[in-house]
């Protein structure tokens, strides 16, 4: 092997990992949630009738800011429908407390809701799981995770 043999080997080992470091780079790149939601919490000292709250924490991990457009809820009833993204039950969260829609989330912040429980929303967490969706400015679909609820009583 002569040295232009090495050369244009070494060449082109650098042109692939170049291009697959940008491939990365693009797909890596801009706004990252990290969405948890927990029903079943409390506030101490407690208010007028301790009421329980749904409390969603939204960090952005992510290289970009975005916007927060929107939050609500699904049910699904099997599997099957998440699956299809077909809910039984879709609603939009409108009374709250925190990060009041549309709300900017720079890299590295966090926003909180939190959202009294009504006998509606605990019908529906013992019924099955329901999911916390979320929509931003950058994604074509809304972000969905499942709300950690207390055990069933």
């Amino acid at each position: 092997m002569n040295i232009t043999q090495w050369v244009a080997g070494v060449g082109a080992c650098t042109g692939v990992a170049s291009l697959s470091w940008n491939i990365y780079l693009k797909l890596s790149s801009g706004p990252k949630l990290c969405v948890q939601a927990w029903a079943g919490m409390v506030k101490r000292p407690a208010p007028p009738g301790d009421p329980k709250y749904l409390k969603v924490s939204i960090q952005n991990i992510g290289t970009a800011p975005t916007t927060l457009t929107n939050y609500g809820f699904y049910q699904y009833a099997s599997e099957k429908d998440r699956s299809r993204h077909k809910p039984e039950t879709a609603a939009v969260l409108n009374i709250y407390q925190g990060a009041v829609v549309p709300y900017r989330l720079a890299v590295g912040d966090e926003a909180t809701i939190f959202m009294e429980h009504n006998l509606e929303f605990d019908r529906a967490l013992q019924k099955g799981v329901v999911y916390f969706w979320i929509s931003h400015a950058f994604a074509k679909n809304p972000i969905e995770v499942p709300i950690f609820s207390p055990p069933k009583e």
